[in-house]
């Protein structure tokens, strides 16, 4: 999971020199991916012990939009 965001890191780094705002869609990918990894059946969320899972998926999707909005806030300076 850790490889997974780190990977998804670096790609934002790389998108991000393309444009700012395509970085910041690229780096929302991850917690909506990791969203969506935790919202699948048992076998594969025993990652995720003691935790709810409504409140994980809740909390990774609220970031991620929380990063797009971001990202479309910020006006760009060129």
């Amino acid at each position: 999971m850790l490889l997974g965001c780190l990977l998804g890191v670096a790609a934002a780094a790389a998108c991000s020199v393309i444009d700012f705002r395509l970085g910041a869609v690229v780096l929302a990918v991850v917690p909506a991916g990791l969203a969506g990894f935790r919202a699948m059946p048992p076998p594969w969320t025993e990652v995720w012990v003691n935790r709810s899972k409504t409140v994980d998926i809740t909390t990774c999707l609220l970031f991620a939009g929380l990063l797009v909005g971001l990202a479309f806030l910020v006006p760009l300076t060129r």
